[in-house]
């Protein structure tokens, strides 16, 4: 699947009718700003749960990253 970022004038009447267009036509998978996907849902709950990794260095970080 691939991924693109639009970035419209909100005022402009002909981009708004488009971006309805696409959003009304199902073909796509539409993240929104204000609503986290699955990912950072899942990211936000880990980081609640203390499920987090501190580096005290960028080494440490690198490494942990790596394995």
């Amino acid at each position: 699947m691939e991924t693109i970022t639009l970035q419209y004038d909100a005022m402009n009447q002909e981009a708004q009718s488009l971006i309805q267009l696409i959003e009304e036509s199902g073909l796509f998978l539409i993240l929104k700003d204000d609503v986290p996907n699955d990912l950072t849902i899942k990211a936000i709950n880990e980081a609640k749960e203390g499920k987090t990794f501190k580096a005290k260095k960028v080494q440490d970080m690198i490494n942990y990253l790596i394995s």
